[in-house]
């Protein structure tokens, strides 16, 4: 083999190519034929022998008697060349195995090598379940043509196999995936076409969503009978200034205040389904998205019964607007305490959960049409009270830090300047009413200052490690409305699943359309795995997902 540089004219334009020839032998003689385009080559002449010498070892498993010359460069070059060829010629290939015998050999397992190997095992896994979905007919009925599915699927199966961005998306389908054979297609992959095709699925999420969900509830016989209901938000680096739906909040799921977020609404079932998504802007007040929620559950005739809340979104109006549309709901309370008489009348009762070692305790009051039940754990109790021990801490050493500077100031510091850093470590520890401080002034600015735990403030301890949950479903015992409010943590987990595994973040998007795109694919990939891990369920024993949390 050698390579060849050929100069062709266009438009009076030169264009410079390099190819790769192979000489061999016929009946009339010498001839030579094609074997990879190579575009232009960014190599030094003197380099092109070595560089076709190892590119024909690599193709025929064959050393290089003298190698001493070749470099990192030459031999990623040649890697990637070969893997090429390799690649055109078994999809120019076509193998039909004809009466196929049982024969046996012996061999030496440590003589085997592989090159080029790519991984199936997910890929194929994922997409069966797309398959079943009949994901083809849903997008070919959108107007999607067959290229485009061919890269809605990659988009889809990669997010799921192999989480990242679209171009890290491309690397994957080429280089380290067997998702190209699995769909019997030589398509070229690159991310400007994963880029258009992502934009028009998010262009159609609603009808996409839609019939996923209609095809998962037949598949597995959903009864749909609970509705989990419940907000994420993720955060971007940069400033995102020119977005509309990026926005600062202090209440970032991750701390991360300082960063733009987008919030994302989930809505699920008990099984752990999508049924609805949404992408919201990142300072929406959470109340304000229920609307759509039930609006979205009327429109596609859902047979949910109860809707379960989180307190961040069951204010009292939320509540009603459940009662007026038909609807029963089940939410954690937004009062924080309760009269110990509230709960006289009842007796505990005790939950086992899944672990089997910890406990939940649960009392109830029916006061009209409503049920209360205060739910107790001594798991939770010890959590939060070793969170609320460190936040104390962390309390006392900034008052230490204010002491300590007030000490080194001859004239001491100005009351308002004290006042404000002392209110805001009482805003970022929220222990502040737990203490007693006070300020000695001396010559109208402040030179020392005192601090002591505060007896009272020692009572809104009390109620660490309870809960207190409200429902209208009357007809259900304390016990069952506590198990299916506890059914609210897969909503959690499937947040922090798509975070963690399935590449919600980071989003490295600077317009609004591609970054909830984006998202979207996310959530689709979650659709998929829905359906996967409730076929686990059904029919292993014990199993522990080693990768994905959400479900297991």
């Amino acid at each position: 083999m050698f390579i060849r540089e050929v100069v062709k004219k266009a438009k009076g334009q030169e264009y410079i190519q390099h190819k790769l020839i192979e000489s061999y032998r016929t009946d009339a003689g010498p001839r030579q034929r094609l074997i990879l385009n190579l575009g232009i080559l960014d190599l030094s002449r003197d380099k092109w022998k070595i560089l076709a010498d190892s590119i024909e070892s690599k193709l025929h498993n064959t050393p290089i008697l003298f190698d001493l010359e070749r470099d990192s460069e030459i031999e990623g070059l040649a890697t990637h060349y070969s893997k090429v060829i390799i690649n055109n010629r078994l999809l120019a290939s076509d193998i039909k195995i004809i009466n196929p015998k049982s024969e046996y050999e012996t061999i030496d397992i440590n003589s085997v090598k592989t090159s080029d190997s790519k991984q199936i095992g997910l890929e194929h896994l994922c997409l069966s379940q797309l398959n079943e979905y009949n994901f083809d007919k849903i997008l070919t009925q959108l107007k999607f043509t067959e290229n485009e599915i061919i890269y809605a699927k990659i988009l889809v199966i990669g997010r799921a196999s192999n989480p990242g961005s679209e171009r890290d998306t491309v690397k994957w389908a080429k280089d380290r995936s067997g998702i190209l054979e699995l769909l019997n297609s030589n398509i070229k992959v690159y991310d400007n076409a994963l880029h258009r095709v992502a934009s028009k699925l998010w262009k159609n999420y609603s009808s996409i969503e839609e019939s996923l969900s209609r095809k998962a509830k037949d598949l597995f016989q959903l009864q749909e009978t609970i509705i989990l209901y419940d907000l994420t938000n993720s955060y971007f680096e940069g400033s995102k200034r020119d977005s509309t739906i990026c926005a600062y909040n202090k209440k970032s799921k991750e701390k991360r205040s300082d960063c733009p977020i987008i919030t994302l609404a989930l809505t699920i079932d008990a099984d752990g389904f999508p049924k609805k998504s949404e992408v919201l802007k990142g300072n929406i007040s959470e109340p304000s998205t229920l609307k759509s929620v039930i609006a979205n559950l009327e429109s596609n005739n859902l047979f949910a019964k109860t809707i379960v809340l989180d307190a961040g979104i069951g204010t009292e109006d939320n509540l009603q607007l459940i009662k007026d549309s038909g609807f029963k709901y089940i939410s954690v309370s937004r009062k924080q305490s309760y009269p110990l008489e509230f709960w006289n009348e009842s007796t505990n009762n005790e939950i086992i959960l899944s672990d089997k070692s910890t406990k939940l305790f649960v009392k109830s009051h029916l006061d009209n049409d409503e049920l209360f039940v205060k739910c107790y754990s001594e798991a939770k109790q010890a959590k939060e009270s070793s969170i609320i021990k460190r936040k104390i801490e962390s309390f006392k050493e900034n008052l230490d830090k204010i002491q300590r500077a007030l000490e080194k100031s001859k004239k001491g510091k100005d009351r308002n300047n004290i006042s404000e850093r002392i209110g805001r470590i009482k805003e970022k520890y929220k222990v502040g009413n737990l203490f007693d401080i006070e300020l000695l002034p001396e010559n109208g600015n402040i030179r020392s200052l005192t601090y002591s735990l505060n007896p009272s403030g020692k009572a809104k301890k009390e109620h660490v490690g309870e809960y207190v949950l409200r429902s209208n479903r009357t007809d259900l015992s304390a016990v069952e409305i506590s198990n299916i409010h506890r059914s609210l943590t897969t909503v959690e987990d499937s947040f922090r699943s798509m975070k963690s595994d399935l590449g919600l973040r980071p989003n490295f998007h600077k317009n609004d359309k591609n970054m909830s795109a984006h998202i979207f694919i996310t959530v689709l990939a979650y659709h998929m795995l829905a359906g996967i891990f409730k076929k686990l369920k059904n029919n292993i024993i014990n199993f522990k997902c080693c990768r994905y949390s959400c479900m297991c």
